[in-house]
């Protein structure tokens, strides 16, 4: 009896493996005026390259996240929002696993919101400040003139946080430059080759669609002017850059040699249900 050694076996099969995409990160907080709804009208007007990315009013970082360049630099004047960013880069699961300890009710919230959040470490001032966005009256981050967080209690029933999310966010920044305070030192850097969204606060409306007191000051017309002027510097100096704002007259004028695109707009925050849809401006100088 021989035996033949380069037999094949009768049978077959293979190894299929399913490979799962990284989770893209969506915005951990509500933010006023966020862009996450309005994501797919802006991000195909932006440059199809560039070497940097800088996003100077990051607030909910809807379009930071939605960009995803390697290469990018956010700030923002509001210090909490700036802290809570730096400590889900830097430890997104303690984060979270505080958040884990604050009960969603009115007494609780009453109680967090009354704690000095300099008082905190930085993750327990992240924690706090998603669970008071999280549970507060339609998600709004309103200070008054003093610095403190005075928006009422809410009484919403939802998770703080998505773990998956959390982690996702924490790997989008980790290559990323945290920046804290103006606008204009945000950019310092910036040089042809670059790009920069800017999403200031609104030029006014009227009523619910003035806020824009998510700092202790505010951002009136004259930083609009400030602005403006900045990004004339920017465009001598052939940087591109591309900013939203509101439909107005006043910031039509302001920006009238740039090219501007209309884009249709959702705003949840206005009580009025038949006053939230809205026309804002997507401006360009490219």
């Amino acid at each position: 009896m021989s035996i033949n050694l380069n037999m094949q076996p009768e049978f077959d099969f293979k190894i299929e493996t399913t490979i799962v995409a990284p989770k893209k990160a969506d915005p951990f907080i509500k933010w006023a005026g966020g862009k996450q709804a309005l994501v797919s009208q802006l991000i195909p007007h932006f440059p199809k390259s560039f070497s940097r990315y800088y996003e100077p009013f990051i607030g909910g970082g809807a379009v930071f996240f939605a960009t995803e360049h390697p290469v990018s630099i956010i700030s923002d004047q509001n210090e909490w929002l700036i802290d809570t960013y730096e400590a889900i880069r830097d430890d997104w699961k303690k984060v979270a696993a505080t958040l884990d300890t604050l009960p969603n009710t009115k007494n609780d919230f009453l109680r967090v919101r009354a704690i000095a959040p300099k008082s905190l470490n930085k993750i327990e001032r992240a924690a706090h400040f998603i669970y008071l966005n999280k549970t507060c009256f339609r998600g709004l981050f309103r200070v008054n003139r003093q610095g403190h967080f005075n928006v009422p209690y809410g009484a919403y029933d939802r998770r703080y946080y998505d773990p998956a999310n959390l982690s996702a966010a924490a790997t989008a920044l980790s290559g990323t430059t945290i920046l804290r305070g103006d606008y204009e030192a945000a950019v310092v850097g910036i040089s042809e080759g670059d790009f920069c969204y800017f999403d200031p606060p609104y030029y006014k409306l009227g009523g619910f669609a003035d806020f824009n007191r998510y700092t202790a000051g505010q951002f009136r017309e004259k930083d609009q002017v400030r602005l403006a002027a900045l990004c004339n510097e920017l465009s001598e100096r052939n940087v591109k850059w591309a900013m939203s704002n509101s439909d107005t007259p006043f910031i039509r004028d302001l920006y009238k040699k740039y090219r501007k695109v209309q884009v249709n707009a959702r705003r949840e925050i206005n009580l009025k249900s038949q006053e939230r849809n809205v026309s804002e401006l997507l401006i360009l100088n490219y």
